[in-house]
């Protein structure tokens, strides 16, 4: 193992574990030429068909002008079908559509497969370990994210 690491600073280390890591899902994705939010965006309309733009966008972390790009270009791919609220005629649902699904089942196997070569490269229970870590981090880090104003990021 190359001591490189040591000299690195931490976030430098997340962001180039991170990007390996998406690099790799990325190649899954460019088969079905999706980008990851496109595949995101279509694994919650799997997990929650029926959203509103506004749950879509919040379940990407996006704000709503993003999510809506992001749907657009999925209607277009005859991959989202979008159905007027019965209950309030102004709000839309958002539906994954059977090309959709096929497509999610696929990504899924490209996520099962990102997470295998996570967990080969740092064994199951530092996998683990890792993944309780870096959830703690990421919510403190969102909090903080959030706390500070708007002119000063």
């Amino acid at each position: 193992m190359n001591n490189s690491y040591q000299d690195e600073r931490l976030a430098a280390l997340l962001w180039r574990a991170a990007r390996a890591s998406t690099r790799y899902y990325q190649a899954h994705l460019a088969e079905l030429d999706l980008t990851t939010r496109q595949a995101a965006a279509i694994l919650a309309l799997v997990e929650a068909p029926g959203v509103t733009l506004g749950a879509l966008a919040d379940s990407l972390r996006a704000d709503q002008a993003t999510a809506s790009a992001v749907v657009d270009r999925l209607l277009a791919a005859d991959l989202v079908k979008r159905e007027t609220d019965p209950a309030d005629r102004r709000r839309a649902r958002l539906h994954p559509t059977d090309k959709a699904l096929q497509i999610a089942e696929r990504l899924d196997v490209a996520r099962r497969g990102t997470e295998a070569m996570i967990e080969e490269a740092l064994g199951q229970a530092t996998a683990r370990k890792l993944k309780k870590v870096l959830a703690r981090l990421s919510e403190q880090l969102e909090r903080e994210a959030l706390a500070v104003p708007s002119g000063s990021r």
